[in-house]
């Protein structure tokens, strides 16, 4: 059976036909957003704030038009993200791309740099993994790898979700969307390495430096140690998985593997189902922006040159037929001039065509980004495993939706 996914273009004659303002909270009416929140219902605008120096993730006044609109319907409407892999900058002394986003604190001052405060969104702000990406709950799943998902914890404290993705690509799973958003966004710090990385978790305590103590001094759990000779001590009933022991070893101490890119899709659907099925399939409502469309994910500081012109605003109840939808309609439209992917050569300039198959993709037996446009289907492996893990459907009715001129 088809899904449903409506479009708005992102054309605007008139101020009633805003891409902010009106046309997202147009586009969760068309999913029957109207019938489910009632008053008092506490409502989650799960987003992405852009990593420090990106300036393609969605302007802060789209998420507040949604707020303004959950409150019109008498929600209680709070903004979120979560927090990204790694140690924050305070701990590592290392200022890279992926800056600014481990932590409550760290991810919140650059949330506030890029227009994202309690001010700006009448609403409240907060990592849903809490203040340091430990606040999770373990959802048992049958995935294709795994067989649980560390689920963003404070999902626990809201009855719905608006799932509201900047569309665009990404260096490994293809693109990022409405699937991404759930299978990355949505899940605790440990659950975006174990999306990267595999369930991998070994200590080899023989290597262990007995001076050191920084996987020690970073756990937020106290579930590593040492005893009265220094030996490296790991009580896992304590641990959160937020692998930071990992990230601050210089020993090598702790492995946490790593995977190719076929298994990090994987893995990442399987984490997007653990979602679904922790928060409820019936309290989520998928919106994509399809603007401002790069070939890099928002967590990255490289934002470049969009690829293809904008498209709109899409929603629908099934984000696999929603992010099929917004891939089909993206490979419909022409290159934009001085794209990465005008620089690839023999790549027609004109649509239609398969863009995300050529798009720039990390390389890992290079360990370094691939250029030149040789083809990767990764977009369209996301696509599939998402409906065959039950998702949802890829096949679907676009319905467009348009607001008239004179209205």
């Amino acid at each position: 059976m088809k899904s449903d996914v409506f479009y708005f273009t992102a054309r605007t004659h008139v101020h009633k036909q805003s891409m902010s303002k009106f046309k997202g909270s147009l586009a969760l009416r068309e999913i029957g957003i109207e019938q489910k929140i009632k008053k008092g219902d506490k409502v989650v605008i799960k987003t992405h704030f852009g990593a420090l120096e990106n300036t393609r993730y969605l302007r802060p006044s789209y998420i507040r038009f949604l707020c303004d609109y959950v409150k019109d319907l008498g929600g209680i409407p709070s903004v979120a993200e979560s927090c990204g892999w790694g140690l924050p900058e305070s701990v590592s002394g290392v200022h890279t791309e992926y800056s600014g986003r481990s932590s409550e604190a760290e991810y919140l001052e650059t949330a506030l740099k890029h227009g994202f405060t309690k001010e700006t969104m009448g609403a409240p702000i907060l990592m849903l993994d809490g203040k340091v990406g430990a606040d999770l709950e373990v959802q048992k799943i049958n995935g294709k790898i795994f067989n649980d998902v560390l689920v963003a914890g404070r999902l626990r404290d809201f009855d719905y979700m608006i799932l509201a993705s900047h569309f665009k690509g990404h260096i490994s799973g293809g693109f990022g969307g409405a699937i991404k958003n759930l299978g990355i966004g949505c899940v605790s710090k440990g659950g975006k390495v174990e999306a990267h990385t595999g369930k991998t978790f070994e200590i080899n305590f023989d290597n262990c430096n007995p001076e050191c103590k920084s996987c020690i001094n970073i756990c937020p759990t106290n579930a590593l140690s040492k005893d009265k000779d220094n030996k490296l001590i790991f009580k896992e009933e304590k641990c959160k998985f937020c692998y930071m022991c990992a990230s601050v070893c210089k020993d090598k101490v702790i492995n946490i593997g790593s995977v190719p890119r076929e298994v990090f899709v994987t893995q990442m659907v399987d984490n997007a189902k653990g979602v679904v099925e922790y928060f409820g399939k019936d309290k989520i409502f998928y919106i994509n922006y399809a603007i401002d469309i790069t070939y890099q994910c928002d967590c990255t500081g490289g934002s470049d040159i969009p690829f293809v012109p904008d498209i709109g605003v899409l929603a629908s109840l099934d984000p696999v037929a929603l992010d099929q939808a917004t891939v089909d309609l993206i490979h419909k439209s022409s290159i934009s001039p001085h794209s990465v992917l005008s620089e690839v050569e023999g790549l027609p300039t004109q649509g239609p065509h398969e863009w995300f198959s050529h798009t720039p993709w990390f390389n890992p037996e290079s360990g370094e980004m691939d250029f030149s446009g040789k083809e990767s289907r990764h977009w369209e492996l996301q696509l599939k495993l998402a409906e065959e893990i039950g998702l949802g459907t890829r096949d679907y009715n676009l319905i467009e939706v348009k607001i008239e001129k004179n209205k």
